[in-house]
């Protein structure tokens, strides 16, 4: 596969992420990067709710988030009093961080682990009245950590069919909240983050090249050894799928899509989805 030529940007104020007895698991380090390079949370989570509430999803909703990670948005969605959030992930190192962070600040949620084809098993149609699916509906179609599906064809499907189960469980009148990375997202390739392992001391690498002759994406978090230059992460390759493709997914499933368009989202394309 041919790839585009990646962008090092060398920071020389890396984030010191701290020292630790053994390796970190790679959801807590994407979990910081989140939190402290990323995003501001704060500022992100009330921009949301106030989107949200615009379409009558409040704090009194049954919210469903479809893809919850280590917490982001819905754990500071839960310290605002949006108490009927339902969380669910399909990687337990995210379910268990997740889990740990509530527990340490003492918050009455749990995210549980249940692939999205697995959604219709545990929740009855029409629970709820929003979804949210961030940073990852293009994995519907493989390649997280695991096979891409044979065609581009077959993983459209996957979406298509992931869509449904969302359509499925959403009220009438309910909103799925999903994103994208952008169409104009450019490859590149970096360090982010510090932090010493047993004396080692380690970078922190973002990586994405998209190659758009063969129509595929790789994102990869690294973690590189300063001292032997050893890199270390496992590669997700998806299709590389376009802005038109997801909106019209999305419609072909009957959901009406919008357009929200969140100042504090700096990364992803954003639609709303409304089942009528």
């Amino acid at each position: 596969m041919k790839e585009e030529a990646s962008v090092q940007i060398n920071d020389p104020t890396l984030k010191e992420l701290g020292k630790f007895d053994a390796m970190p698991q790679f959801a807590y380090l994407w979990d910081r990067c989140v939190y402290e390079l990323l995003y501001n949370p704060e500022e992100y989570t009330k921009e949301f709710c106030a989107m949200l509430e615009q379409h009558g999803v409040t704090k009194d909703s049954e919210i469903l988030d479809t893809s919850a990670g280590s917490g982001f948005p819905s754990l500071d969605m839960f310290k605002l009093g949006y108490k009927n959030i339902t969380c669910v992930d399909g990687t337990d190192d995210q379910v268990a961080l997740f889990n740990s962070k509530a527990k340490k600040d003492s918050l009455d949620i749990k995210s549980e682990k249940h692939l999205w084809e697995e959604l219709p098993i545990h929740f009855s149609p029409q629970s709820f009245n929003a979804l949210v699916c961030k940073g990852s509906i293009w994995y519907a179609g493989g390649g997280w950590n695991k096979d891409l599906n044979p065609t581009r064809e077959t993983s459209l499907e996957a979406i298509r069919n992931t869509l449904r189960i969302f359509y499925s469980l959403l009220k009438k009148g309910g909103v799925l909240y999903v994103d994208k990375f952008k169409d104009s997202e450019v490859g590149h390739k970096d360090r982010v983050g510090i932090f010493e392992v047993e004396g080692h001391k380690k970078e922190l690498i973002f990586l994405t090249h998209r190659m758009r002759e063969e129509g595929i994406r790789k994102a990869q978090m690294i973690v590189k050894d300063i001292k032997t230059g050893v890199e270390e992460g496992l590669p997700n390759i998806t299709y590389d799928l376009k802005e038109e493709e997801l909106e019209q997914l999305l419609r072909d499933v009957g959901f009406t899509v919008t357009k929200p368009n969140l100042t504090e989202e700096k990364f992803f394309e954003q639609w709303l989805a409304i089942k009528e």
